[in-house]
């Protein structure tokens, strides 16, 4: 390419970059606008949610603002919410994977500096969307006024709502914006590469007359002399030239230093012709191969080497279809017969007529003993984690064993003596049989309880409608018993989960439900609706006899009851820690609102599909 249309490309490389950078940051003028704009309606839209939001903040509740968050997200069609404490802790979030983290994010230092909404633009899982940090007043101030005067905007700020607003409203009107700076930039950049291609033809005389010494002195007429016809730069290239021509003489680099280079390498490296013939190797190839290179008589580096993989191609088909091959797993033939693994990396040098190829060898022998390590060590672990389970099932059956034969003796004592005994052995055998009973019970739970983590069903596609319909049925005799009603809801999602689990699930809870219940007749309904972007939040509402708050954590763990053995079916305590570990090993959440003699409702908040589980990037 002539120096002309170098320096024409050159200068329309400038312009077009500037026409770029001229478009870039006028559409981020215009972005910010837009942004900032969408911001102050998201502000706007938060100031009716002020109480629901400091109270949250204030009590530390993240079901109190996952309420608020959820107004919010309806307002404004957000398509995430959070609530943030002073520090960046995450007090609640749509996203519920987020609750107790901390978020260091730049525009909420902003915020905290300002004592105003800050906002910036990103991607939400594929969605453009404003990124919004609202700092949240610790009192009213008059107006709703966010400029805090007389205090230090940290002193006046109980926490942050960060939301991620939709911007596709705002596009419509930025993009005619834009347009409209494109093309102003285009008719000025137009103009300007006209006038750069006229200048350089100008100027670019000199260069021309450069060249045609630069052709002599190839020639080998050493004497001519370039005619200076400027005094500039290129003047004083020319001058220069001039000087240079009558001394000039070639240069070469010594072979001694590549070589002693070469020589240097510690990973073993060959230099063959086009066709793989070697044509030198480096000390570290001759200790590692074995062969003392270069043979006596031809030696080809293709016959030691072979690929790991059978049918895989051959090295050099590779190199010659791409001009380089990097880090390729193959076996070399050492002199001694073992093959040895190595890693590959080559490329061809020289020129078209007398073209080499360079290759350097990586020994990965220890790499490879590392891998069979691992994979032992994972087999050893899987024996282990057999032998533990059927270690569990062996156990559970020795411990059952001796407790059947205490139920069955028992009983038979208290059937065939039970005129022969005083009052006082009667009761003793009686609670024989009752204590029998409540241990293997115990054993039973404990071992479904441990099971929900150990057995793996295949996940699917299910109707959680269906599913609640089978435990209802499964629960007939119990529900008949107790004349209760159980509504199940015909708008119950459908939920990529493991279909046996989640039908245990609901069946623990709706019997839960119709157990601790003194009404005369007991009521069940089973609701679902949308939470964010990815859950769905089941609620399970029953008319039972309710739950005092500092028991809500309580009654989630194994083997807890608030009530003695022989009341309310003298259930083990683990139904509920069973429910919260099958919700949690969906990646979802289980809680309780109750207040004592008012009834109940568990909620439940499971994503609709853990194939599309939501990212914890914020």
């Amino acid at each position: 390419m002539k120096l002309y249309l170098k320096t024409v490309v050159f200068i329309l490389f400038i312009v077009i970059s500037a026409f770029w950078i001229n478009i870039y940051y006028s559409g981020l003028a215009v972005s910010k606008a837009m942004s900032a704009q969408i911001a102050d309606t998201a502000a706007a839209a938060a100031e009716s949610l002020y109480p629901e939001l400091r109270k949250a903040l204030f009590t530390g509740n993240e079901m109190d603002g996952i309420k608020a968050l959820h107004e919010y997200s309806q307002k404004t069609g957000a398509v995430y919410a959070g609530l943030l404490a002073p520090n960046g802790s995450v007090i609640a979030h749509t996203n519920v994977a987020m609750a107790g983290k901390t978020i260091d994010h730049s525009l909420m230092r902003k915020g905290l500096r300002s004592g105003e909404p800050v906002s910036g633009r990103s991607l939400h899982n594929g969605i453009e969307v404003v990124d919004t940090f609202i700092p949240l007043p610790k009192e009213k101030s008059e107006g709703e006024d966010f400029l805090f005067q007389e205090q230090d905007a940290e002193d006046k700020i109980a926490g942050y709502l960060t939301a991620g607003l939709p911007l596709d409203p705002a596009r419509k009107a930025e993009k005619e914006i834009i347009f409209n700076l494109l093309t102003l930039a285009l008719i000025i950049a137009a103009a300007a590469i006209l006038l750069s291609a006229l200048f350089a033809r100008v100027i670019l005389r000199q260069v021309a007359l450069l060249r045609t010494g630069i052709a002599k002195v190839r020639e080998g007429d050493y004497d001519f002399s370039v005619p200076v016809i400027s005094r500039d730069e290129l003047g004083d290239v020319a001058e220069s030239f001039n000087k240079l021509s009558k001394g000039l003489s070639e240069t070469t680099v010594s072979k001694q230093y590549l070589d002693s280079v070469l020589e240097s390498m510690p990973d073993p490296l060959i230099i063959t012709d086009e066709n793989g013939f070697i044509l030198k190797a480096n000390p570290a190839a001759v200790a590692f191969s074995g062969y003392d290179f270069p043979l006596p008589g031809p030696q080809n580096l293709k016959d030691i080497l072979e690929p790991q993989v059978e049918g895989a191609a051959e090295p050099f088909a590779l190199l010659s279809w791409g001009g380089h091959i990097k880090e390729l797993d193959l076996w070399l033939k050492a002199k001694d017969g073992e093959r040895l693994p190595v890693m590959l990396s080559a490329a061809f040098i020289g020129g078209e007529n007398r073209r080499q190829i360079v290759s350097v060898l990586k020994d990965m022998s220890q790499h490879k003993e590392s891998e069979a390590r691992l994979a032992q060590y994972l087999k050893e672990v899987e024996t282990v984690n057999n032998e533990l389970d059927a270690f569990a099932h062996t156990v559970s059956h020795d411990l059952k064993e001796p407790l059947r034969g205490i139920e069955m003796f028992s009983g038979m004592l208290l059937s065939d003596y039970s005129r022969k005994l005083d009052p006082q052995a009667d009761d003793y055998l009686n609670r024989v049989v009752k204590a029998s009973g409540r241990m293997r019970r115990l054993i039973d739970d404990l071992l479904s309880y441990a099971r929900i983590a150990r057995v793996r069903n295949p996940y699917e596609l299910v109707s959680t409608a269906e599913l609640a319909k089978e435990a209802v049925a499964g629960l007939a005799v119990m529900i008949e018993e107790r004349r209760a009603e159980v509504k199940v809801s015909e708008k119950l999602p459908d939920i990529f989960c493991d279909p046996v689990k989640m039908g245990q699930f609901f069946q623990n809870l709706i019997s839960n439900a119709l157990k601790y219940n003194d009404s005369s007749v007991p009521q069940v309904e089973i609701n679902a609706e949308r939470f964010g972007e990815y859950y769905w939040k089941f609620s399970f509402k029953d008319n039972g006899i309710g739950i005092p708050r500092q028991y809500y954590e309580e009654i989630f763990k194994i083997f807890k009851r608030l009530h003695a053995r022989q009341e309310y079916s003298g259930g083990t305590g683990a139904g509920l820690a069973i429910a919260k570990k099958i919700i949690e090993e969906h990646g979802g959440k289980l809680w309780v609102e109750s207040e004592k003699h008012k009834g109940s409702v568990f909620y439940a908040l499971l994503p609709s599909d853990l194939r599309k589980k939501p990212k914890e990037d914020r």
